[in-house]
């Protein structure tokens, strides 16, 4: 018997809830089961649909339900792309394994007949992207249909075996036929798909499975693919340990075993080098003299440095002092500290970093293997002082200086971007899989409205940012840190020329009330306390 699944909209910003007809019973997902990682999606009223909007972002993004599988069938659905692609996605296995069938509304009654063309267009996801494709196979994966821009469109598609067909708006015929879908014959979710900093909206979605036409057929020309599911209970533990391992901070004294440091060792040792040269040194600190001496030249040393920049304050001494000890003495908590280095005199000592460099995430994850905590230190501690108190000879080069030992407790997982951010196949595009950076310009702006940046502002409990202003440039200094010139690029928004930050002042009543640093993808807000 067929099975109808269909996937009711309601108004809640974490997707879709759907109701499986049975013979049986009909039964309500949990709206935990839709997948969206971090693909932002709300709940929109939308020429007369109620509909979930995918916001818009730069990349590729799809969301799509959990534990639900799809093999042959016909997915129907509405799409209004706005502003430019939107589409579906089926046989879904991870964020950026899939097939999919999106949408060019703004090319469907181009001038250009070749642009109009391109309205439709498949692609399979990791490596047969739309470029690639239209390179290796011109016009054969994409075709025009009649689509109205920021209209809705109604879009079914049959997928049977190795073969799919596009319908737009109820046709009889079908706008597009792919006989030869790149994944094969594979299972996987069905779920909703944007691309190219576009957002998307989606209603009235429901999928029907029914078993393949080519059933029995010859196989000879499909790919088969592999379902993550199958990888063995080893590999899924190595996957695991990968994921798991955090850069940690804090340790309790617990003792590490000797036999547990030397298969930590064995392991990194079996790290790739050049030549099989094998340049390192893994010196192992346990003295607990030796690592107190260290936190007492390195809080000192930080002091000194900090007393040293310009508008220092010295009745802040004392309090800067006992921040450095507690924050220093965290990273010096552990039981054991590996020292990762090469010899300045092996074969290939170009070649160094790259080697010991890979010794020392081999070290990381087997200490995560075995429980402990690590992370990659390098200015942290200062290379200086760690190669004069720990006695370093000079022909060693340090890599990294790590803990290992039990955390005080496992920092939580960060936000990683999804992988099509990083997984580029056969060739960088600019615009498509990679963007230039913007190439900022400073402007003129009144030194009386500089002024008013010009204050304290508590980004946490243990460090503020300073702003001042002097001979009409704008500085920025963090407790700790080095003054950073800051230049406007618009009134209220700032960046610095030597890094990727911004800076964007808040006002509320013409009055400056926060800050905010953007880096890396992250927003820092900094509450104006003066």
């Amino acid at each position: 018997m067929c099975i109808w699944l269909l996937f009711l909209l309601i108004c809640s910003p974490r997707g879709f809830l759907y109701s499986q007809d049975t013979e049986r019973t009909t039964s309500y997902i949990d709206l935990d089961k839709w997948q969206t990682g971090l693909v932002q999606t709300e709940i929109i009223k939308y020429k007369g649909k109620k509909a979930l909007r995918i916001k818009e972002a730069a990349g590729e993004r799809i969301a799509y339900l959990k534990d639900f599988t799809f093999e042959n069938g016909i997915i129907e659905l509405d799409i209004a792309a706005i502003p430019h692609y939107a589409g579906l996605v089926f046989r879904v296995r991870s964020d950026s394994v899939y097939e999919g069938i999106y949408f060019r509304p703004q090319n469907s009654r181009h001038k250009d007949p070749k642009r109009r063309g391109h309205t439709i267009q498949y692609i399979g996801s990791p490596m047969y992207t739309w470029y690639y494709l239209r390179e290796k196979s011109p016009e054969m994966y994409e075709a025009g249909a009649d689509i109205a821009p920021e209209e809705w469109f109604h879009v079914k598609a049959v997928v049977s075996g190795t073969r799919a067909e596009v319908y737009v708006n109820r046709a009889e015929s079908p706008s597009l036929v792919v006989e030869d879908l790149k994944h094969g014959r594979s299972k996987g979710s069905v779920g909703l798909w944007c691309g190219n900093n576009s957002g998307g909206t989606f209603a009235n979605l429901t999928v029907k499975h029914t078993a393949s036409s080519q059933e029995g057929s010859d196989q000879s020309q499909t790919v088969s693919v592999t379902s993550p599911a199958t990888y063995t209970s080893e590999q899924e533990y190595l996957f695991d340990i990968f994921k798991k391992r955090r850069s940690v901070r804090k340790f309790k004294s617990t003792p590490v075993p000797q036999e547990h440091i030397e298969k930590i060792l064995d392991t990194a040792r079996t790290a790739p080098t050049s030549g099989n040269q094998q340049p390192w040194k893994f010196l192992v600190v346990q003295d607990r003299e030796k690592i107190d001496r260290l936190l007492e030249e390195c809080v000192s040393s930080a002091v000194e440095r900090a007393k040293e920049r310009e508008g220092f304050d010295p009745s802040e001494e004392d309090s800067l002092r006992n921040q450095y000890q507690e924050r220093i003495g965290n990273y010096l908590s552990a039981p054991v500290y590996v020292v990762v280095l090469v010899d300045k005199n092996s074969r290939y000592p170009s070649y160094n970093v790259y080697d010991g460099s890979l010794a020392a995430g081999y070290l990381m994850i087997a200490a995560r293997a075995l429980g402990y905590g690590t992370v990659f230190i390098t200015d942290a501690l200062p290379v200086d002082l760690v190669k004069k108190v720990f006695a370093v000879p000079d022909n060693f080069v340090q890599i990294c200086i790590t803990p290992i030992g039990i955390p005080e407790s496992w920092p939580d997982s960060p936000e990683k971007k999804p992988l099509h951010e990083f997984a580029v196949y056969e060739q960088l595009i600019e615009g498509v899989n990679y963007t230039v950076p913007i190439k900022r310009k400073a402007i003129q702006i009144d030194p009386i409205i500089l002024d008013m940046y010009v204050g304290r502002y508590q980004l946490n409990d243990k460090v503020n940012v300073v702003v001042t202003l002097e001979k009409d440039q704008l500085y920025l200094q963090a407790t700790g840190q080095n003054k950073i010139a800051i230049f406007p690029e618009e009134e209220d928004k700032f960046f610095v020329k030597t890094a990727d930050v911004q800076i964007t002042f808040v006002r509320e009543g013409g009055k400056i009330i926060e800050l905010i640093v953007h880096q890396g993808g992250r927003k820092l807000h900094a509450k104006r306390i003066d």
